[in-house]
């Protein structure tokens, strides 16, 4: 069992995920990267444990046991969990657009693997989290605060994690769980702003007086929310856009 703190990152092998990672590498934590590829969480383990331990695990997030496989395996690694980033991203189905060119059937499906895939993560987390005190942090987006066209069922799910978290965090006090929402808008070089495309990415860079955030401009303010000098601080939804959003 490492006397380090030890921080859990689910899709940490995607480009939110992996910054996060570094920063806790850097910041003196053990790191766990869950990721769907092998070679990726392979490298980007190679890498971390440089100069931190780290470890990985390799598994997909669609079976219903997953987030329950995860925690286990992520706990005989180092004997205990102290922080929980969830960063996977998810989206299938055609859930974009306007709402009349969505397909129905593809409802449930993406929910299931947004919302309720959070909370089924909870579930199995709050054990390991309340032995020592932890964070458990949820990534949504903008949308789920900020109405837009084209993002109905995602600005719809989005606020459903958010409330979760909100609801959680109240409850989760009790036993010294904090409970945050990071809420990013666009993220420069992640797989998300490749499918928007490069004009309109640039259009909203624009209008993002700071400019839009990279993975990089996430990671620290998520690493400092696990840390001591967050402490106090739970149920916070806390939006990274740049100034493209207020």
């Amino acid at each position: 069992m490492t006397e380090q703190s030890v921080m859990l990152i689910t899709g940490g092998s995607g480009s939110i995920g992996a910054a996060v990672a570094r920063e806790a590498a850097g910041q003196g934590w053990a790191v766990i990267v869950q990721g769907r590829s092998a070679d990726k969480v392979a490298a980007l383990v190679t890498e971390l444990a440089a100069s931190t331990p780290a470890a990985g695990i390799v598994c997909d997030m669609w079976d219903a046991s997953a987030a329950a496989s995860i925690m286990a395996e992520a706990k005989a690694k180092f004997g205990c969990i102290d922080a929980v980033v969830d960063c996977i991203s998810t989206g299938r189905g055609k859930i974009t657009g306007y709402f009349p060119d969505t397909d129905p059937a593809d409802y449930a499906g993406f929910y299931d693997l947004s919302v309720a895939w959070f909370q089924r993560l909870a579930h199995a987390a709050y054990p390991h989290l309340k032995a020592r005190g932890g964070t458990l942090i949820a990534f949504a987006s903008d949308a789920g605060i900020f109405a837009s066209r084209r993002q109905t069922i995602i600005g719809a799910a989005r606020a459903a994690v958010m409330g979760f978290v909100r609801n959680l965090a109240v409850e989760a006090a009790r036993d010294h769980i904090r409970v945050h929402c990071i809420s990013p808008s666009y993220v420069k070089g992640s797989d998300s702003a490749a499918k928007m495309g490069s004009d309109r990415m640039a259009t909203a860079d624009k209008r993002a007086g700071l400019g839009l955030p990279s993975a990089e401009d996430i990671a620290p303010i998520t690493v400092f929310l696990c840390g001591p000098g967050a402490a106090k601080i739970t149920g916070q939804v806390i939006s990274v856009n740049g100034g493209l959003n207020a």
